[in-house]
């Protein structure tokens, strides 16, 4: 029986096949040319600061808990973000289950001037020049759903054209890939994507992975819902925190960031 991850990874297939043939490689490579310059996500989240680094979320929908925001406005939420102390944003670009587009990157890299996180299902290297075309700064590897090889040449194209590429883990197997793919920036994701299950206990066992590789930027993924979770899982070498939820359901969007920065009034989980 397959999961709800193996169903979004088939219907993302079922488009692209579609996509390739509406907008051929070639004219998304050309398309690279008209994008600003890449900011570097490894030199903002390596850089000194007094805030902790939050990747802040665009995500309109799940297929766990449906609709996340009535009034879904992506280019008023990333200025937002990048006005209260965002370090980046993440915009989740599937559209069929997260309602999302790649327009909304192109969109928000016209009007800010932090990192942008190019977030969905990727496993072919047409999405990783698509990703660089419509204005991201990186993008997000899934490791449970590519083999090692696959995830270490896609990593590789994106070097080639510019983009980090966010290694996404879950469990043990994961970390092993990314070792071998050659990932520095390593997200721990505490959601399991199968099933939505989310436990902060993945990324407290997860972390003893990475003792001892000074050069990883590590970001914690999914169920951050208050400063104390930041500044516990700083204290264990976390660099960033990737908080889409916690954001788009917050009744102000601005205090919310603010508070998981450090800068803000300490607001009621929720």
């Amino acid at each position: 029986m397959s999961n709800i991850l193996d169903k979004i990874f088939a219907a993302k297939k079922t488009e692209l096949e579609g996509t390739r043939r509406a907008v051929p490689l070639a004219e998304v490579k050309n398309k690279i040319g008209d994008q600003r310059a890449v900011i570097s996500i490894m030199e903002t989240l390596r850089a000194s600061g007094d805030g902790s680094k939050i990747v802040a979320e665009i995500k309109r929908r799940t297929p766990f808990k449906g609709d996340l925001v009535e009034q879904f406005d992506p280019l008023a939420i990333a200025r937002t973000y990048a006005d209260s102390g965002a370090s980046a944003i993440s915009i989740l670009t599937e559209s069929q289950f997260f309602g999302g587009d790649l327009k909304f990157v192109e969109q928000a890299s016209q009007e800010v001037s932090i990192p942008l996180l190019r977030k969905d299902f990727i496993f072919d290297e047409y999405q990783v020049h698509e990703s660089r075309a419509c204005g991201a700064d990186f993008f997000l590897l899934i490791a449970t759903s590519l083999d090692r090889n696959q995830l270490k040449d896609l990593l590789e194209l994106g070097k080639e054209i510019g983009l980090t590429a966010l290694v996404e883990t879950h469990h043990e197997q994961d970390m092993e890939k990314a070792f071998y793919a050659g990932a520095e920036l390593l997200g721990i994701n505490n959601r399991d994507l199968t099933t939505g299950k989310t436990d902060l206990e993945i990324s407290r066992r997860l972390l003893k992975e990475t003792r001892g590789m000074g050069h990883l930027v590590l970001v914690c993924e999914s169920g951050i819902d208050s400063r104390a979770q930041i500044e516990e899982f700083e204290e264990l070498g976390m660099h960033a925190f990737l908080i889409g939820e916690s954001l788009m359901k917050a009744a102000n969007i601005s205090d919310k960031l603010q508070e998981f920065t450090g800068h803000g009034k300490i607001q009621s989980a929720g």
